[in-house]
């Protein structure tokens, strides 16, 4: 193949990339995208003034972004919280509920008991498990 032939080819595939972006309608299409998302925004909110009204929730609409920052508790809260509830429940309490009245997240609550063994009791297996104080 001589050098005429190969810059003839690469003039031709030059042309077909041109072609594609001139015929391109990428602006119409990010437009267009933009007006849906405002429309679907708009009937997310009707839903959400129509369930309000009715005083159910919007099972399948989607949830609105949060606005405010998710606050995060330390270590110092958590002990507070946790040996709160535990010193009002001498007899006992589940991992569950301990989550539930502090407010403090379940998982959380499975950290704080398995790094402070030393304070704390448990007594039982998996969903019969009680939490005490020592």
């Amino acid at each position: 193949m001589d050098i005429s032939q190969q810059i003839a080819r690469q003039a031709e595939e030059l042309q077909k990339k041109l072609d594609l972006l001139r015929d391109n309608n990428l602006t119409e299409l990010i437009s267009k995208k933009a007006s849906l998302e405002s429309q679907l925004a708009d009937v997310e909110a009707e839903i959400a003034s129509t369930c309000k009204r009715l005083g159910i929730t919007a099972a399948g609409a989607s949830a609105p972004a949060r606005s405010e920052k998710r606050t995060r508790m330390n270590g110092e809260v958590i002990r507070t919280k946790i040996n709160e509830v535990l010193k009002a429940n001498p007899q006992g309490i589940s991992q569950i509920k301990i989550a539930e009245q502090t407010g403090v997240s379940y998982a959380s609550v499975i950290n704080f008991l398995k790094d402070n063994q030393d304070t704390i009791r448990t007594e039982g297996d998996r969903k019969s498990k009680l939490v005490f104080l020592k």
